[in-house]
This record gives structure tokens, sequence and C-alpha cells, in this order.
């Protein structure tokens, strides 16, 4: 396998492997802070639908296509597969989940939390009313509003740590590195997730190009992530 190869596959699978590198931290540390509990819950989440996800899309690739239309065999309608929907699970809970850590780790603003969350829950029901929504398609409303929301959240934990004058240094704080991880991520992947619909429906194969952005930026938050939780106590 050439180097270019290797490297494609490697980011292909990145939601797989790179989930694992702050798990491994964890367990290497244990951390015990609170806020270390919605980020882990998020992170067996993230593995599960990463797994399931992976190995049905190369599934025909490894030469187990049979094996996963078993196993996955909810996943199939006639012979395609249908994995989209566990994107949008996952986009869903992993607000759902980061919002819970900014309402332990920013306790100033939990009314905010509380307020925004329970409003995108609303529109959330809404939007995915019609079942075929969530599962036929990939929800760039879904994603964007998602990415708009948790980077709001950055802004309002920086804006508290820099009015705190009892912080030396930002990055002595274990919860920091979570935000900026966070921050990157969603300031990155924002433009993708807006336009990824148009994408997919007009230039697919670019569509698949772009989603490398997304899969580094991913490798960036799980290292953010565990240097986080190895900060942690």
């Amino acid at each position: 396998m050439s180097m270019v190869k290797f490297l494609k596959e490697m980011l292909d699978w990145s939601e797989v492997w790179a989930t694992l590198i702050p798990l491994i931290v964890y367990l290497w540390v244990k951390p015990r802070a609170s806020w270390i509990r919605p980020l882990l819950i998020y992170l067996v989440i993230a593995l599960l639908l990463g797994l399931i996800i992976d190995f049905t899309w190369k599934s025909v690739k490894l030469d187990m296509e049979a094996l996963s239309k078993k196993i996955f065999s909810w996943l199939y309608l006639g012979e395609e597969l249908y994995t989209l929907v566990l994107y949008n699970l996952n986009s869903f809970l992993r607000l759902l989940l980061v919002s819970w850590f900014f309402y332990l780790v920013n306790p100033l603003y939990k009314r905010t939390y509380v307020i925004v969350t329970s409003v995108f829950l609303i529109a959330a029901v809404i939007n995915f009313w019609d079942v075929d929504k969530i599962v036929m398609t990939f929800s760039s409303p879904l994603f964007t509003v998602e990415a708009a929301i948790i980077l709001f959240y950055c802004l309002l934990y920086y804006y508290t740590v820099n009015m705190n004058e009892e912080i030396a240094s930002p990055l002595a704080l274990p919860s920091f590195w979570i935000v900026m991880g966070l921050t990157l991520y969603t300031a990155v992947n924002f433009l993708i997730f807006l336009f990824y619909n148009y994408l997919i429906n007009a230039e697919s194969i670019y569509a698949k190009n772009i989603w490398n952005v997304h899969n580094l930026m991913y490798i960036v938050l799980m290292i953010f992530t565990a240097i986080g939780f190895k900060k942690a106590k």
C-alpha cells in the first residue's frame, strides 16, 4: 500500500481510532472532574457510531458485506446503505452532551445553556418530524446549528476565563484545552456543514474529499480532549 493510500485509509477510519486517544488517556489518568462525565459518554457513543459507519461503508472493500448486512440489516434498504441517520444522531447527541459539559464547567451561564438547548431540542423534533429527513439525508441544518451553538458556548467560556483575574494562565485549565478543540472543530467545519447537502447533490466526489477536512479537525479535537483529560484531576 502506498503512503497516499495509507493516509487516506487513516483519515477514513479517523472517527474510530482518533476517538480511542482520549479514551485511552482517560483509562490511564482516571480524572475525576465532574465535567468529564458528559465528554466520556459522548466519546463512547461516537466510538460505537463511528465503528458502525466505517465498517458498513468499508465492508465491500473488506469483503465482509454479507456480514455487515446480517449484523446491521436495519441500515440497509435493499442494496442501499443508509448510515446518514447515524451521522445525524451523532450530531444531535453531541450537542446535548457538550451543552452538559459547558453547564458544569461554566455555571455562570446555566440558564443560557438550558434555554438554548431546549430551543434546539424543539427545533430538532420539528425538523425531523418527517422520519425520512433523518434517515435518508445528511442534515446540514442540524450540523450547522449544532456548530453555531457550540461555538457560541465556547465564546461564553473564553469571556468568563478572560474576566477572571485569578486565572494566571488559561492553558493551565484542563477544560480550556477541551474548549480550544471544540472551537477549532466547529469554526473550521461550519461552512462544510452549511453547504454539505448542496455538495452531496451537486459535486459528490468533491463532497467526499472535503469531508477529509472534517476528519482532520476531528483528530485535532480528540488530541485536545486527551490533553484536557491528562491535565484533569
